[in-house]
This record gives C-alpha cells, structure tokens and sequence, in this order.
C-alpha cells in the first residue's frame, strides 16, 4: 500500500512539474508564436512571367506585398485552435513543425499590370448599348459584351505562384458585361419617338409665335447616358437657338457702357441690359410638352448683362487725358496715309485695364487688301519695297512714345533696320504680321482708354485715365559704333535667272544709340530702363537673281 501512494505521489509531482513549465512556456509564448510555428520565406518581387493568351509580360514583382500585420497574427494563431493543442505544443521539447503562408495582399501596381496586360493583349472592351437619331427615327446600336482579366483570379494565381515559386502563370479572364443592354437603349428610343411624334406649339404671352415640326424636334433630342439607362430630352443650347427666331420681335442685344471723350473731359453713356431667351424655361416647357399630349410650350425672356456695365465703366478711373504724343506722316503718298488711319481706326477706343498688355498685332490684325490695307512701302534689309500695309510702323512709333513717356512697362519693341530722321532719335518702332510686334502693359491702378487723331500730316495719339503722379526723365545717349555704307546683297528668286541689278542707297552711315528712361512715382523710382536701337548703314544692294553665285552674305526679297 505504502509503494502504491509513493509511485502516485510521484506521478503528481512530475505532472504538477510539468504544469508548471507549460504554464512558464505559456506566459512566454503570449504574444509570440509557438514552439514550432515559423513564416514560409517569400520574395513578393520576384520576376513572374505572365500570359494572357499569346501575350506575355514579364514583371509581376511589387504587385503583391507582404501584409505584415495580419502574417504576424496568422503565425500566433497557429495551433492555438484548443487549449489542448496549445498544452501539447508547449509541453513538446521537440514540436512538429508548422509553416505558415505570409499574408499577401495587392498593392496599386496591381490595377496598374492589369491594364497594360488588357492593353497589350488587345482585349475586347464592352460595348454599352447607343441609341441616335437618324432623321425622325432613333436606331439602336445593340450592346456588347467584353473581356477583362478577372481580378480576384489573378491576385489568386499570382499569390499560389510566389509560395510555391512558380516563374509563369496564366492570367484568368471573365467576360465583363456594358453598363447598358439592348432594353435600355430601345426604351430611349421609344420615348424618342414620342417626343419627335408631333409638332409642338410655341406661345409667348398666351400667343402663338412659331412651332417646332417633328423632324425639327428630332434634331434637337438628346439621349444623356447614365449607369444603366439614358435619360431622354432636348439639348438645351441647340434648343434656345431653334426658338430663338419667334422671339425676335421681343429680344434685344445688351449694350455696353461707352467712353464719350470731349475736350478734355470725359462722360460714361450708361449700359443697357439685353432680352434673350431663357434657355431653362424654353427646355423645361418643350420637354413638357413634348412629354404630354398637349405639345403647347410658353417661352420667356431673361435679362443679359452688358459686357461692360455702367458701374464697372466707372471704376476703371477713365476721367481725363493722361499722355499724348504726335508724330509727322513725313513725305507720305495718299495710299500709305490711308493705311496710318485704317490702323489708327483700328486702335481707336481700345480699353486696356490695371495689368493687362497691349499688343499692336492684336490689336490691328492682319495688314491685308480684304481688310481695305493698300499697298504702300516697307523696309527690307536696307530697301524700301511695296507692301500692302505700308505704314504700320508710323503708328507703332507713335504709339511707342506715348507709352514710354507714360512710364508704362514696354514688353516688346524692335527700332527699324536703319535711322528714319522724322522720328525721335532712338524712339521707332517696327511692327510686321507674323513677325516683330510691338507690346506694353498698363501698369497702373487705373484703366487706360487709347483714343487717336489724325489729319494727312500728323498722327496723334492719347492715353486717357487718372493721372499717375508721375514724372518720367528720358536722356539720349551718345550715336556710337559709326559704321560705314558698304555694298549689301540680296537674292529675288522672282528676277530673271542670272540677273544682277543695284540698286544705290543712301549712303547713310549706320550707328548704334541708347535712350535711357528714369520713372519715379509719389517721389520713388519705380522704374529704371532703357532702350538701344542698332540702325544698319544704307550703301548699295546689288540684287541677284536665281543662278548667280552671291559674293557675300545676303537676304532674300518676298515676293510683291
């Protein structure tokens, strides 16, 4: 009896020793996996070659990443099933071994292979079902189906490849349905039917005023797809146009407040508002009638807003005269005068607000005979040659010196190739369309109104606004860098072949010249600047046609 209780009491001791590890191993093991459990080692950016039928790209590494939380949890869940399991696990000096697959999840280059396997593979799109009008009648284009590599499938596919390290796989593929089936389409097209079915009446205080005939209606339905069906109406500003006619006796253009400049002075004739359709009610009321079968729709009238309104206007600080300058026509012929005034006309009345930029070729547009330019001269290396449009650079002068006496900011400016003496020294301004333009920017807090006057000897031009406080100092620097007159060349590929003519300049020298400006405003400089102009020496052009060898560098004559 007394052996008996020894061996038991032996065994519960060995069982209470070994309770005791394992609840000391359990403590241990809390918040770590168990004896045994260990992670299956995996490269999510290994290089796998994918295949979508015949096409295959190779590159599938960072399109699945390691989620590291949820691998952590998944190892720590490992045989933890049972308290049991768990005991047992803990209580094995030497537990068998469990490999857990890390959590792979899909990152954004997934999305991203996906689509340049779908593009390179040239997989078929879905096709939403469409409906249009041909005439009076829509027509249903039906609906078709496409493939897409399906996503799920592949993330799948990919994530077996990388734990089993499998170098190629086979992109799954679903069919992928359109949006919108055949039933939605010829639902649209029946309700188009219904509104294309019969006139629809225009009135306009309780008056008839026009209508709409059913082929008219037809071309001003609109089928607006949304996710899975169209919603059926009229395109509103297609619509507004087509009523706009039967409101003519009562619509009326906006007029913008105007500048009315006296001597001196200057008064604003106010804005007037407009009358136009309102294209909300004209849509609302024709797609309810049209809906309906009473296919009556009364039209309205809404207020417009002037461009330039009466308060705007006088905001722009336009009170007075604020620069002015003229220049001689010089010895000019009736054509070349009449181009200096089209382009004045042109300019005239321009309005410039604080910081926007002037710009002459924008201003005047293109120098042509349709827009009633004649021919004139223009200047070509050191040859004046007929043009049509002569004279543009007369104005372009003239504009020049009135901004920079201004101390307006000058954002473009080229002298003439050589010295015209009717013009201050240093102070020209070539222009060419498509070539050299002249620009400035008003940079005052004021609007700049440009007005112009003319007679066949003068042009002026006047800037009117607030005046800026400014006094602005302009100081002509010294002629140098005198060149003499020497022979030039050209090429006429329009003159006779092998021909040769001179043709004998002026013998002016040419020089080099810089005019400085200084602006100061409430006392302070605000600008320092200058201009250099660099006019050529005007000797004689020896004028080569086609076929002769030039003995010199050259420029080439346009044709005129």
């Amino acid at each position: 009896m007394r052996a008996r209780n020894a061996i038991v009491a032996i065994l519960l001791v060995a069982v209470a020793g070994t309770a005791g590890v394992v609840a000391v191993r359990d403590a241990a093991y809390a918040n770590d996996a168990l004896p045994g459990v260990s992670v299956h080692t995996v490269d999510p950016g290994a290089d796998v070659l994918v295949a979508v039928g015949g096409t295959k790209l190779r590159g599938a590494g960072g399109v699945l990443a390691v989620d590291v939380a949820a691998t952590r949890a998944a190892a720590l869940a490992a045989d933890r099933e049972s308290l049991w399991a768990r005991v047992r696990r803990l209580a094995d000096p030497s537990p068998p071994p469990i490999v857990v697959d890390p959590v792979l999840r899909p990152t954004a280059a997934a999305d991203e292979l996906i689509a340049e396997l779908e593009r390179r593979a040239k997989l078929a799109r879905p096709a939403a079902a469409q409906v249009a009008m041909q005439g009076r009648m829509p027509r249903v284009t039906p609906a078709r189906p496409g493939r897409a590599i399906d996503r799920d499938g592949f993330v799948g596919v990919l994530r077996r490849a990388l734990l089993t390290g499998d170098e190629r796989i086979e992109a799954p593929l679903a069919q992928r349905r359109p949006e919108r089936d055949d039933a939605a389409a010829e639902e649209a097209a029946e309700i188009a039917r219904r509104l294309a079915g019969a006139p629809v009446t225009l009135t306009y205080r309780g008056d008839e005023v026009g209508s709409l005939a059913p082929r008219r209606l037809a071309k001003l339905i609109d089928f607006a797809p949304r996710r899975d069906h169209f919603v059926v109406t009229f395109d509103r500003e297609r619509l507004a146009e087509a009523v706009r006619p039967a409101l003519r006796p009562w619509r009326r253009r906006a007029t913008n407040a105007r500048f009315l400049v006296g001597a001196g002075s200057v008064r604003i004739a106010p804005s007037k508002p407009g009358l136009e359709v309102n294209a909300k009610v004209a849509l609302d009321q024709v797609t309810a009638a049209a809906y309906s079968g009473r296919r009556v729709a009364e039209l309205s009238l809404q207020e417009t807003r002037a461009e330039l309104t009466t308060r705007e206007t006088a905001k722009l600080g336009i009170r007075e005269r604020i620069s002015s300058f003229t220049t001689d026509m010089g010895v000019s012929s009736s054509n070349r005068i009449h181009n200096v005034q089209l382009m004045a006309d042109y300019i005239d009345g321009t309005l410039l607000r604080p910081g926007e930029t002037f710009s002459f070729n924008d201003s005047v547009g293109p120098r042509t005979a349709e827009r009633g330019f004649l021919e004139g001269q223009m200047i070509i290396g050191s040859l004046l040659l007929p043009a049509i449009g002569g004279g543009v650079c007369q104005t372009a002068t003239t504009l020049f010196n009135n901004a920079w006496e201004l101390g307006l900011p000058i954002v473009e400016r080229y002298n003439h190739s050589f010295y015209i003496s009717h013009y201050p020294m240093g102070r020209d301004a070539t222009v060419s369309w498509g070539g050299p333009d002249f620009a400035f920017k008003n940079d005052l807090k004021t609007g700049i109104l440009i007005k112009t006057s003319y007679t066949d000897s003068t042009l002026t031009f006047s800037f009117w606004g607030t005046k800026p406080n400014r006094k602005v100092v302009s100081v002509t620097g010294p002629q140098s860098n005198w060149r003499e007159p020497e022979t030039t060349y050209a090429l006429d590929p329009y003159a006779p072949t092998g021909s040769v003519r001179t043709v004998s300049g002026s013998n002016q020298m040419g020089f080099d010249v810089t005019v400085s400006r200084t602006v100061r405003q409430g006392g302070k400089v605000v600008r320092s600047d200058s201009v250099t102009s660099n006019y050529i020496a005007v000797g004689p052009t020896q004028i080569f046609g086609p076929g002769r060898t030039i003995p010199g560098s050259y420029f080439v004559l346009p044709r005129v």
